[in-house]
């Protein structure tokens, strides 16, 4: 086989490359108002998990379509992980300054709610790129899922925890982070979340295989 041919092992490297760097472009501009990261991050789920699943390009099509349909659930779930997030920041912060039993027990109740909240974070915009469904009934699948699948929970948090570790102690890592992280850590996760959602929807893997058979033939 040419190594410059369309379907070489090279061509689809590259071709891979080029739209991780796509994806991270396009979430940082449509995130660019802030409020808008919730739809941002949803489309960008929907996008790396599409081209996952059957090796679709479009991208940019995609994921302005994904943007504009989740935009206002997306949006409301962003605006109330906010909300959450700076309660249970300030309550972190009173407990450590107030001391005392009044603030160990204020310290040790947000770190309870602390651990639900931000598993339902890690799926949430996941779920909701994948799931049509209710917002509240999408954040009660987010966290039943992060636990129902705790292991791979804790292999997202590991993922995390790398791409903070090495941004913070190898400086070239910053540089690959400013051209294509959003995307490459979109892109590794995202395939963590198909092979998770594929137990709630066990004919999903037979479609894609049919689909992508299709799209060999033309």
């Amino acid at each position: 086989m040419n190594l410059f041919s369309f379907n070489s092992w090279l061509s689809r490297f590259l071709y891979l490359v080029a739209d991780i760097v796509l994806f991270h472009v396009l979430w940082i501009i449509f995130s660019l108002p802030v409020v808008t990261i919730g739809a941002s991050t949803t489309a960008l789920y929907y996008c790396c998990m599409k081209r996952i699943r059957r090796d679709e390009g479009y991208i940019t099509r995609n994921f302005l379509q994904a943007f504009k349909s989740n935009f206002k659930q997306s949006t409301l779930i962003w605006l109330l992980i906010l909300l959450v997030g700076a309660i249970l920041f300030t309550d972190l912060r009173i407990g450590m300054a107030a001391g005392g039993v009044m603030g160990r027990f204020m310290l040790i109740s947000c770190s309870i709610l602390l651990i639900p909240f931000l598993c339902t974070v890690l799926y949430i915009f996941p779920v909701q790129a994948k799931f049509e469904n209710r917002i509240i009934d999408n954040l009660k699948n987010a966290f039943l899922m992060s636990l129902s699948n705790f292991l791979f929970t804790l292999l997202l948090v590991f993922i995390i925890a790398t791409f903070v570790l090495l941004t913070l102690t190898f400086p070239p890592f910053i540089g690959l982070m400013m051209i294509s992280g959003i995307g490459i850590y979109a892109y590794l996760t995202s395939g963590i979340y198909v092979y998770v959602f594929r137990k709630y929807i066990p004919d999903e893997l037979e479609e894609d295989a049919q689909a992508a058979k299709i799209d060999q033939e033309y």
